[in-house]
Parts: C-alpha cells; sequence; structure tokens
C-alpha cells in the first residue's frame, strides 16, 4: 500500500512546524506498513523506515487570485480529456502519471486553508481532484480552516470537503466552519495537531530557560512597537524565573527576505538581559530544544504543541484572529480555556510600548507554573493515545476498511487566568463578554452586495479591539441574502450584532441614524459593506480619544483601493494614498472638496448631541456636510498612519459600483445645493459684497495665469506637428479632386468632398 503525502514542506520560506507534521505523519503511516511518497515542492527525503528518495514535485499555484483560478480551470480540462487545455510540459501531466503510481492520498497538516493562502488552498484540490478521478480515497488531516474565506474560495473549500472520505481539523473554529460548509458530511472530525506524535523526547530533563519562537511577520502591528513590547514580555518573565534566555527560530527564508533569525536579532538587541540566538535546526532537532525548556514564548502555534507536550509554562500570543483561533485550538485540545493571550492586549497603542496589563499576566503565569505543568504531564499519555487512534482511523480509510465514527474524546476544559486577567485581555480576543454599552458601534449601510457584505463582516471580526456592537442597515434590500450571511458567522457574532431591513429606502444618511437610534456605545464609526480596514482601526482610534480627552473625533489616513470583479469575488488591482499631503483634519483643507469618508472616522457618540444627526436631505454628500459641521464646532485628531481603504470599482454597475460613479450627476447637484445653502446663509448676514469680489479676483487671476503661461511656453509644438500633417492631407485630397475633375475621370464622388470638409472642420481652418 502506497500513500502520496502532501505537507507543506521546501518553500521559499521552510517552516519547521511544517517539516515536523511531514516527519510525524510519514511515520505514523510507515508505522501502519504503508510507504509514504512526499508530495513537495523541492527535494525533501522522508526519515523513517523506508528511506525512498522518490518524490511527487508539487502542483504550484499562481498567487493572483484570476491567474489560480484560471490555472484550476485548466487542469480540470486536462482531466476531462482535454490535454491542449495547458502545454505538454506542464507539470501536472507528470504529476498525474507519478499519482497513478499510489492508492490514496493524504493530504497533511501545515497549512491552512483560507484566502491569505489560497495558492495552497487550490493546490489541495487540484491534487485531489487527480487522485479521486483515478477512483482513490481522499483523506484531509490537520488542517485548520479560515477565518478569511471568499466566496469563490468557500467553494473550492467545500469541493474539496467533498472529494475527502475522512475529515480532521486541529481546532474548534476549524471543525465548526466545515460542519457548516458540509453539514452532511459523515465523517468530519475535530484532532489534534498531526505533529503531536513527533519522535521527541517529551519527559527530557528541562532547565530554568525560557525558549523563544516569534513569527518573522509582526504584522498588523508597527514594527517597532512589537519589538519593544516582546523585548518587554522576555524581560519581564526572565526578572521573575532568573531563567535564561535562548531564541528558537522555526521558519528561515531561503530567498533571504525576512526569517525567525531576523526578528529574534532585533528583540534580543532590545532586551536588557543576556540572551542567545539559536542557529535554524532541522525540525525534531528545534522541537526537541523547546521541550527542554521550562518556559515557551511564543507566538506560533507549534512551539505552544511542544510546550504542553514537555509539561513547560506556555506564554502563547497571538497576533491575529487566525492565529489566535490556531492557538486557542492547541490550548484547548490540551485543557485550558481562554488561554491564548492577544499581543493587542499587551500593547498600548499610544506609547508603543507594553500596556498595564503584562505585569499581572506575569505574575499569574509564573505563580500556576508548577500546577499548570502536573496538569499537562497528567493528561499527556491520554493525548498521545488519541492522536494514534487518529492515525489508525487515517489508515482504514486509505486501506478502505471500515472506519469508527466515534469523535476523539475531548479534555475537560478549565480557565487558565483569573477573572480579573481574563476581563482585562477578553476584549481583545476570540470570546467577548456581552456588554450593555460596547466600546464602538459600527453601523454597516447595505443593499443588494452580499458579497460585499460578507468580505465587510470579515473584516469587522479581524479586528484586534473586539468590543463593539455590529448594526447591519439592510436597505431596502432583498432580504435572505444579508441573512444568509449574517448567519455564517452567528457564532463569532452572537450578543454583538443587531439587524434592521428597512421596508423603504430612505438614503445612506437615513440608514446611519437608524443606525445609531438602534445601538448604544461610547463611539460610533460607519463601516459601509464595501471598505475595510486594517485589522488595528478600532484599538488605535479608541486609544486615541481616550488618551485625548479635547478631541471628539479621529479620521486616519486612508488608501484608495481599486478593485474589480473576477469570478465571484472582488479583486484588488491598484491603491494609493487618499490626499497624501494630509497631516490633520483641518477645516481650511474641507473648504473646496472633502478629504475623510466614513470608514476612516472614529468619533464620540456624544458628538450627535452637540452638531445633531446626519441630514436626510443629501442623500450622497451627507457624511460631507456632517464632516463640515463637525470641524465648524469641534476637535478632530488624526493618526497618520495607513488604517483604511476606501474600495472604489470603477468599472462597476448597478449595485455594486459605488455612488461616486453611478450617481456623478447627484453628488455634483448635490454639492452644489450644500454650497449655495451656506453661501445664502452667510450672504443673509454679510451681504453679497465679498463673495462678488473673491470671484471676480479669481477669475482675473486665473486668466492672468492662463495668458502668462502661454506667453512663456509659446504655441504647443505637438499642435503645430498635427497642423501641418493636416495641411498636408488637404493638398492631397486637393490634387485627387482635381484629378477626378478631369476629362474621362470618374465621378469626384462625394466621399473626397466629405473628407475633405470633416477635416477642415477639424482643423477650424474653412479658408483652405
Amino acid at each position: 500500500m502506497r500513500v502520496a503525502l502532501l505537507c507543506d514542506t521546501s518553500q521559499a520560506a521552510d517552516r519547521l512546524g511544517n517539516e515536523a507534521i511531514l516527519a510525524s505523519s510519514a511515520e505514523q503511516l510507515q508505522s501502519r506498513d504503508i510507504e509514504v511518497v512526499p508530495i513537495c515542492r523541492g527535494h525533501h527525503r522522508v526519515s523513517g523506515r523506508q528511506p525512498s528518495d522518490e518524490r511527487i514535485l508539487a502542483l504550484e499555484f499562481p498567487w493572483l487570485p484570476a491567474d489560480r483560478q484560471r490555472y484550476l480551470a485548466e487542469i480540470r480540462a486536462v482531466l476531462a480529456g482535454d490535454r491542449r487545455a495547458l502545454p505538454a510540459g506542464d507539470k501536472v501531466f507528470t504529476i498525474i502519471d507519478q499519482l497513478r503510481g499510489v492508492d490514496a492520498l493524504v493530504i497533511g497538516g501545515g497549512g491552512a486553508l483560507n484566502s491569505r493562502l489560497g495558492w495552497l488552498l487550490y493546490e489541495r484540490l487540484a491534487t485531489a481532484l487527480i487522485v479521486a478521478g483515478q477512483g482513490k480515497p481522499v483523506i484531509l488531516t490537520g488542517q485548520s480552516i479560515g477565518p478569511d474565506l471568499s466566496v469563490s474560495d468557500r467553494e473550492v473549500l467545500a469541493e474539496l470537503l467533498d472529494l475527502c472520505s475522512l475529515v480532521g481539523l486541529r481546532d474548534a473554529d476549524s471543525y465548526r466552519a466545515a460542519k457548516q460548509l458540509r453539514p452532511g458530511h459523515p465523517a468530519i472530525f475535530q484532532t489534534m495537531d498531526d505533529a503531536v506524535l513527533l519522535d521527541v523526547d517529551c519527559t527530557a530533563p528541562q532547565a530554568n530557560r525560557i525558549g523563544v519562537s516569534l513569527d518573522a511577520q509582526q504584522w498588523p502591528f508597527p514594527d517597532d512597537d512589537y519589538l519593544n513590547v516582546m523585548a518587554a514580555v522576555i524581560d519581564g518573565l526572565a526578572e521573575r524565573t532568573g531563567a535564561e534566555v535562548e531564541f528558537i527560530p522555526q521558519s528561515a527564508d531561503s530567498e533571504g527576505d525576512g526569517s525567525d533569525q531576523e526578528v529574534h536579532q532585533a528583540v534580543a538587541r532590545r532586551c536588557s538581559r543576556p540572551v542567545s540566538v539559536a542557529p535554524i535546526e532541522k525540525g525534531t532537532a528545534s522541537s526537541q530544544r523547546l521541550t527542554r525548556c521550562q518556559w515557551v514564548v511564543t507566538t506560533r502555534v507549534h512551539p505552544v504543541v511542544f510546550g504542553l507536550l514537555a509539561g513547560a509554562a506556555v506564554l502563547p500570543i497571538g497576533l491575529d484572529r487566525r492565529g489566535l483561533s490556531r492557538i486557542d485550538g492547541a490550548l484547548r485540545n490540551w485543557g485550558w480555556a481562554d488561554a491564548a493571550v492577544p499581543f493587542a492586549a499587551l500593547w498600548d497603542p499610544q506609547t508603543g510600548r507594553a500596556s498595564e496589563t503584562l505585569p499581572g499576566l506575569l505574575d499569574e503565569l509564573v505563580a500556576a507554573a508548577g500546577s499548570e505543568r502536573e496538569r499537562s504531564v497528567s493528561v499527556r499519555a491520554r493525548r498521545l493515545e488519541e492522536a494514534a487512534r487518529w492515525w489508525d482511523r487515517v489508515a482504514a480509510a486509505v486501506t478502505r476498511r471500515d472506519q469508527s465514527r466515534k469523535a476523539l474524546d475531548p479534555v475537560a476544559t478549565v480557565a487558565r487566568f483569573s477573572a480579573n486577567l481574563q476581563a482585562k485581555i477578553a476584549s481583545f480576543g476570540l470570546t467577548v463578554p456581552a456588554s450593555a454599552e460596547p466600546a464602538t458601534a459600527i453601523i454597516m449601510r447595505t443593499r443588494d452586495r452580499a458579497v460585499m457584505l460578507d468580505r465587510a463582516v470579515q473584516d469587522v471580526l479581524a479586528q484586534t479591539a473586539a468590543d463593539w456592537q455590529l448594526v447591519v442597515v439592510n436597505d431596502a434590500g432583498t432580504r435572505e441574502p444579508v441573512e444568509q450571511v449574517l448567519a455564517r458567522y452567528a457564532h463569532d457574532l452572537e450578543g454583538r450584532l443587531s439587524v434592521i431591513h428597512n421596508p423603504v429606502s430612505h438614503g445612506m444618511e437615513a440608514a446611519s441614524n437608524l443606525g445609531l437610534a438602534n445601538s448604544v456605545s461610547e463611539f460610533v464609526v460607519i463601516h459601509d459593506d464595501d471598505d475595510s480596514w486594517q485589522p488595528c482601526f478600532l484599538q488605535q482610534t479608541e486609544a486615541h480619544l481616550r488618551a485625548h480627552r479635547d478631541e471628539q473625533a479621529v479620521a486616519v489616513s486612508t488608501d484608495v483601493v481599486l478593485e474589480r470583479l473576477v469570478g465571484a469575488d472582488y479583486v484588488e488591482y491598484h491603491r494609493f494614498p487618499y490626499w497624501a499631503e494630509l497631516r490633520g483634519a483641518r477645516l481650511i483643507d474641507f473648504m473646496k472638496v472633502n478629504r475623510m469618508v466614513p470608514i476612516s472616522v472614529l468619533y464620540r457618540r456624544e458628538v450627535h448631541e452637540q452638531i445633531g444627526l446626519y441630514n436626510e436631505q443629501l442623500p450622497v454628500v451627507g457624511d460631507y456636510e456632517f464632516y463640515l459641521r463637525l470641524l465648524q464646532q469641534l476637535r478632530v485628531g488624526y493618526i497618520d498612519r495607513g488604517l483604511a481603504d476606501w474600495r472604489q470599482r470603477p468599472d462597476s454597475t448597478g449595485a455594486s459600483s459605488n455612488s461616486m460613479f453611478a450617481l456623478g450627476d447627484a453628488h455634483r447637484d448635490y454639492d452644489l445645493a450644500l454650497r449655495d445653502a451656506y453661501l445664502r446663509e452667510w450672504t443673509a448676514q454679510n451681504g453679497i459684497g465679498l463673495p462678488m469680489f473673491i470671484a471676480k479676483t479669481v477669475e482675473r487671476e486665473a486668466d492672468g495665469l492662463a495668458q502668462r503661461m502661454a506667453e512663456l511656453v509659446g504655441p504647443d509644438p505637438l499642435l503645430k506637428e498635427v497642423d501641418a500633417k493636416l495641411d498636408l492631407i488637404l493638398e492631397r485630397l486637393d490634387q485627387i479632386e482635381r484629378q477626378l475633375a478631369e476629362p474621362g475621370s470618374d465621378d469626384p464622388g462625394s466621399k473626397v468632398v466629405s473628407a475633405r470638409d470633416a477635416l477642415r472642420k477639424i482643423a477650424r481652418r474653412p479658408g483652405h
């Protein structure tokens, strides 16, 4: 029995956790008398009982969504019998032939099935299509799903699940997403991480050492702030424990563009205590190094797995929703509830340094280290047994034997932190307690744009600050698609969602006012369904207003993002700063044109008590009029960091278009009406003398500038060249007309005359 094993190894950025998964998975299959043929992007020899150098080069999908969709369609055509759909030299033909020599496909862990890594999702589906088309079983194990999935990628994932006879997912969020996609699938289970059975000695003696493993990517946080906070975490733990510090890299970039070692060295330089930075090693050696530490500080999931396995006190720090979900899954598999620590909870955006939460967190971690070790060791044998039992099930699926339908036995979870500490970090995490008055009301205006609404809800869920209420105002759009989108995220939105279905549309400003009336909060922001934020938008803007009590609102630097429809999704193709020269929100900058959009402004709810609601009589420039009132009467702060995206679709029509394009005439007319109203108000009190003087002065200055430029530049040389060419053409047409008029020639014809007359009109020189 031979199995092709697809794992994420030998990429440009080699991740040792993925290498550990491949080694562990291969060992488990080989121990059950199944030969393993790895599918990888480069040369990778599977160690174990069968030291074969045989391998299959993995399919490599393009990064751009349109390109990977096209390549998948071409592979489908080849599998349907059209070998001309791809060039004869494409590697898919070799892979098809190689996969004929195996009995099954096991798609192993290490990669996340989401749109951020969409090319890996498409690679898995294409490989599964080849094997399933040959009538062989496909098994998916140790994977994570989402949380960010586009409409197209969600369909691709659903098809992959359909092809699999057995599916194992390593965290509760992924299991929930898979069951939502395919509720009738008979064999979707939550499992352990596949690396847990790696051949390392988890009972080796541990030194009083802090093993640190940090991801090279600091997004979505400012690089400098990330380094400051992580150095404070390491110094604080070392001071409390007297432990030595060793940085243990898990990823190296063979192309030289960022690696764990680089960020480790950068953090080490900011630490006040002596530290050492280990070199990059093979997955087993690196994992063994971690298991010999009494303490583990990490932003990655696999150091969490190996630290728990060895009974170390693990401080797992998640940078974003995806990372928190993976880490939380690993901790819950070991019996710890709400134990992942959001980096956002440890970060003070105003100072760029560690927040006041850090000291208490470190105190609790150190105080509970002994009892946590005892608990981890007590459940270790059971966890390893459960993981081995899963691989029995995988082997049964490979050999088409009957499988147990029993789910893996969960471990009862206990709270890791005190109620006081948990309350401090909860508003930045995955589980947000219900609040009578959340920090921010997010009012989302939508109408018949389900794809955009889906993306916008994901955008809100990705925020590092999670103490919010989402109010969706469906402004007379079809009800069912809105409810379908929101049902998809019901678990994540529980207790934080309100939905209003307007039977009749009264415009965007009326929708905003309706959302305000149906929410309670300290702050307010308008998040239209087609725009988006960077994940730190809410955390940074809320922190800014709390630190600047004299300001009633804050705006952020914003990018214009141009996008177009590709398949079922809107895909970015260009971005640039919106008013790049803007360094503050000042009334003088707004007199000529609006320089803020709703997605970029957070303000205090009390603003409406001072300046009123949105003007419902201005359906397309109401936001601009609101900002003018705001800037006239109150102070508005500014954060010079690109935290918001104003998304535009110049080529779209209908419901998916932007109002500035689809309602261009209305924008112009209402803008003029707004200015006329302000002018009338001013002249009623001050007369029309000054406006008339300014208008005439501007006209004279413009005329004088145009005349001066003409004197300096002279006639446009390009126009002179065009004139000369027109002269030649007209002269030639006159010759043709004279020749045709000679005796014996054909009728002069109206076409020649018409052509000459048309050219003379273009040249505006009828006297030729």
